[in-house]
């Protein structure tokens, strides 16, 4: 059941505003008529927070990468046979999930109304993000909706195996991380402070782990409201200026700027762009049109800027080579490959090339970066946890002997 927020005028002339529940937008309207209204305009509104006891906390009830891949995979490959967009919607929202059922059939329903496709998913923004919807508003100018469906899928589904990838691999030094986390907490607030007192009276003073154990322990203990808040309030500041342009552009020179992170960024940054504009231009869309799709798929704000340079530079008549030229630092091979590609008339499938080339080489790095890190993150854990223990027998000897 969806609410619909509408705006209508009453049998008197006089406007009316509400809020109505019904299972479509169509029966929502024809609600509001049996009541005598005539609606102007009517669109679907904002539920308000549910009560936590009914809130989803796990996702089920959300519109991920992979409910938007199996739409995309089904409605590309009915598109692709033939059916029309809106037959096309009905069969997929048969078998969609109950997160998606809702929405597609209001984006069913406005398409049969005589909206594009691009233009009812711009309605429901948490389903399909703005990068999604301008790429398929190309394929639609450019005829190419199929082949735009189809590029968009392979970003989505290259993405998601990269994240994947390294969240398996990240879940080994996780786990250490974790376990050192859980013996570090149990020598300093169970073991050391047992054998302090055991020095009181000695004269001798205890070692250095176990005064800084007491040390941090009065830290916390005195000051824990401080740091509490001063967590909070770091998190809001992030929440708060996370989104902002300045503060995104920050983050973006910054990852460039970081040796082992920057090719990772690098790659995957310029595999998914080559990758999807590669595929437009295949499609014979006009490069303008293709580098203003494939813009809001670039996740770093460096190459969103550079991209919208390139627009520029197309424009006013120059070429894809040159517009780019601000990324010369980050990745001068693939800007060769491209001004090649330009001068032989070959630009897509070379682009598609360099695509192929980046995801490899993304992939291979970060299996090198994890290779590098496990045994790091197990040298550093068990030297600090070693050192502890030798610390603490040592101090236990020097007692026993004292007693003795």
């Amino acid at each position: 059941m969806g609410r619909y927020a509408y705006r209508a005028y009453a049998e008197d002339g006089r406007p009316r505003s509400g809020r109505i529940e019904a299972e479509t937008r169509q029966r929502a309207v024809a609600q509001l008529r049996a009541d005598g209204l005539r609606v102007f305009a009517i669109e679907a509104a904002e539920a308000g927070p549910a009560p936590f006891w009914r809130r989803d906390l796990f996702g089920r009830d959300r519109v991920n990468d992979a409910a938007r891949l199996a739409f995309l995979r089904e409605f590309g490959t009915l598109v692709g046979a033939g059916l029309t967009v809106d037959r096309a919607l009905r069969l997929v929202e048969r078998q969609s999930p109950a997160a998606l059922k809702p929405i597609l059939a209001d984006l069913l329903e406005r398409v049969v109304a005589g909206a594009s496709l691009s233009r009812a998913m711009a309605a429901h923004r948490q389903a399909f993000p703005a990068d999604m919807v301008d790429i398929v508003r190309a394929g639609e100018a450019t005829g190419t909706l199929v082949d735009v469906i189809g590029s968009l899928t392979g970003s989505i589904e290259r993405r998601d195996a990269v994240r994947r990838h390294l969240t398996s691999a990240m879940i080994y030094p996780a786990l250490l991380l974790l376990m050192a986390a859980g013996t570090l907490v149990m020598i300093v607030v169970v073991l050391v402070p047992a054998l302090a007192p055991l020095f009181d009276g000695t004269g001798r003073e205890p070692p250095f782990a176990i005064w800084a154990a007491g040390a941090l322990g009065d830290i916390v203990r005195l000051g824990w409201p401080w740091i509490l808040g001063g967590a909070a309030l770091t998190g809001l500041g992030l929440a708060r200026f996370w989104p902002d342009p300045a503060f995104a552009a920050a983050r973006g020179r910054l990852a460039l700027r970081v040796p082992l992170l920057r090719e990772i960024v690098v790659g995957i940054e310029l595999g998914r762009i080559c990758r999807v504009l590669g595929t437009l231009l295949t499609a014979q869309v006009p490069i303008p049109d293709a580098v203003a799709a494939t813009r809001p798929l670039a996740g770093n704000r460096v190459f969103r800027l550079a991209l919208e340079e390139a627009g520029r530079r197309l424009t006013e008549g120059g070429s894809l080579a040159s517009g780019l030229s601000s990324l010369k630092a980050h990745a001068p091979s693939t800007l060769n490959l491209i001004a090649s590609g330009e001068q032989v008339n070959r630009l897509g499938p070379v682009l598609i090339h360099a695509a192929d080339m980046h995801e490899t080489q993304t992939r291979q790095r970060i299996d090198r970066l994890l290779a590098l890190l496990t045994p790091l993150v197990t040298v550093t854990v068990g030297g600090l946890i070693g050192g502890l223990i030798i610390s603490v027998m040592g101090a236990i000897t020097s007692v026993t002997q004292l007693a003795q």
